[in-house]
C-alpha cells in the first residue's frame, strides 16, 4: 500500500515539474491588440473606415500569454488624431502599445499588417442660434438684471443628413428657474434634445452657458412734465396735474448718470374714445434703468379748442 502511494506521489511531482518546464518555455503566441481613435470631432465627421484591431505575434512563456489573453480584450490603445490618418506599424509602435498595456516578459514581437488606417467623411451641417425658453430669473432683494444675458456658444451646429437637418428649425433651452441671484454669474442650461428624434444627427454642444449680469438697484425719483399727444393738431388740452412723479430702478453704478431730462411722460388723447381720465406712460427713459412706478398713473384733462 505504501509502495503504491509513493508511486502516485512521484508521478504527480514529475508531471508538475514537467508541466512547469513546458509553461516556462518561450514560444510565439498570436494576439489582437485593440485600437481606439480619439481626438477628432465625432459630431462633425462620420467613420468611413477604421482599423480597430492590430494582430501581433508575441514571444513569451505560456504563463504570460495566458495572462495577456484575459487582460487584452479590456484594454484600448488610444491614437490621437484630427482627421484622416495612416499609422505605420513598426516595432516602435508595437513596443509603445505593449508598454501602455503593461505587458512584460516579451522577447520578440511582429505583426502581419504594415499600417493602421482611419478614414473620415464630413457630415452635412446646419447652424442655429439657441433661444431661451422657459428660463426664469429670481433675484434677491433689490438686485436685478444689468444688461442683456448672453449665451455661449451663441451658435450650435447640427451634423447629419440633409433630410434630418431640414426637420429642425429651432434650438431652445429646457425650462429652468435660477434662484437667489445677487451677483453676476454663469449658469449652464441644457438644450432641448430635439436632434435625438433623428438617429443620424450629431450636435456640437448639448448645453449652453448663460452669462447673467447682476447689479444692486436703488430708487431714483423724478418730477417730469406730462406731454399731451393727439392725432388732431387742432386740439389743445389742460392737464391736471401737469407733472407726475416717475420712480426708476437704477443700478448703484449708474445712479449719478441718470438726469431728469432723460425721462419723458405722456398721455394719448383720442377724440373718438373720450375717456374720463388719461393714462400716463413713460415714453422715454434710459435703457439701463427700469420703471418702478408713476404717480399719479392717470390724470384729468380739459379740452381747449
Amino acid at each position: 500500500m505504501l509502495r503504491h502511494r509513493s508511486f502516485w506521489v512521484i508521478l504527480f511531482i514529475t508531471a508538475l515539474v514537467g508541466g512547469g518546464t513546458l509553461f516556462s518555455e518561450h514560444n510565439d503566441y498570436p494576439m489582437e491588440l485593440h485600437i481606439e481613435w480619439v481626438g477628432y470631432d465625432t459630431a462633425r465627421y462620420s467613420i468611413v473606415h477604421a482599423d480597430t484591431v492590430l494582430p501581433v505575434t508575441l514571444n513569451s512563456n505560456c504563463f504570460l500569454a495566458i495572462s495577456r489573453y484575459y487582460k487584452a480584450p479590456k484594454m484600448r490603445y488610444a491614437i490621437h488624431t484630427k482627421g484622416d490618418t495612416v499609422v505605420n506599424v513598426n516595432k516602435i509602435l508595437i513596443d509603445a502599445i505593449l508598454s501602455d498595456f503593461e505587458f512584460v516578459g516579451i522577447h520578440g514581437s511582429e505583426s502581419s499588417v504594415d499600417r493602421l488606417v482611419l478614414k473620415l467623411a464630413p457630415r452635412q451641417s446646419k447652424s442655429l442660434r439657441p433661444e431661451l425658453r422657459g428660463v426664469e430669473l429670481q433675484f434677491e432683494g433689490q438686485c436685478g438684471l444689468a444688461g442683456e444675458p448672453r449665451l455661449d456658444p451663441d451658435t450650435v451646429t447640427l451634423y447629419g443628413s440633409e433630410s434630418s437637418l431640414a426637420g429642425i428649425e429651432h434650438l431652445y433651452t429646457l425650462p429652468q428657474t435660477i434662484v437667489g441671484l445677487k451677483d453676476t454669474c454663469v449658469c449652464t442650461l441644457s438644450l432641448d434634445p430635439v436632434w435625438q428624434k433623428h438617429p443620424d444627427l450629431r450636435v456640437s454642444a448639448e448645453s449652453v452657458r448663460l452669462f447673467i449680469p447682476v447689479e444692486r438697484f436703488t430708487e431714483k425719483k423724478f418730477s417730469v412734465p406730462v406731454q399731451f399727444e393727439t392725432t388732431d393738431n387742432q386740439v389743445r388740452a389742460r392737464l391736471y396735474p401737469e407733472r407726475v412723479d416717475v420712480t426708476l430702478w437704477v443700478s448703484e453704478r449708474d445712479y449719478d448718470k441718470v438726469l431728469p431730462d432723460m425721462v419723458q411722460a405722456s398721455v394719448q388723447y383720442d377724440a373718438a374714445d373720450l375717456p374720463e381720465a388719461l393714462s400716463v406712460r413713460v415714453k422715454s427713459f434710459p435703457a439701463y434703468t427700469r420703471v418702478k412706478s408713476v404717480f399719479p398713473s392717470t390724470i384729468q384733462y380739459v379740452i381747449l379748442k
